[in-house]
């Protein structure tokens, strides 16, 4: 018993994910019972270019898409995060605490990439997000 108390006590609270991107349109499983899944669902990206001169620095919004599987079936659910210049009006921000199927997550997005250039426009193809997971 005291063996079982003490793998409890150093299990890890963190998601593990394959790599430390989030490409777009990818879905990654951030936990297997009951079974949840993140998909990087869509981006806006008004933040300054590199190199370009602007009024307001502008923000990178996402759309996470979770789905999950409980007892009572299917659930889906959309969270919306931002970098930069973020209104808070809205309450959209880079770290979100949030539950899902049961489980309290805390979702920390640190990167929306590539950063814009201004003589480029990007297409929502080539983005990837930096997101820390953490299961509370």
């Amino acid at each position: 018993m005291l063996l079982t108390a003490g793998l409890f006590a150093c299990r890890s609270t963190s998601v593990e994910k394959k790599s430390d991107e989030i490409k777009y349109k990818e879905t990654v499983i951030i936990n297997e019972v009951p079974r949840t899944t993140i998909q990087f669902f869509d981006v806006s990206d008004s933040r300054c270019p590199e190199g370009g001169e602007c009024i307001w620095a502008g923000n990178a919004t996402i759309d996470l898409a979770l789905s999950g599987v409980t007892t009572e079936g299917g659930l889906t659910s959309h969270v919306k995060m931002c970098l930069g210049a973020c209104d808070k009006q809205f309450k959209i921000a880079d770290t979100l605490d949030y539950e899902f199927t049961g489980e309290q997550y805390r979702f920390i997005l640190t990167a929306v990439n590539p950063y814009p250039q201004s003589e480029s426009s990007n297409a929502k193809e080539d983005y990837s997000i930096a997101l820390q997971i953490e299961k509370k």
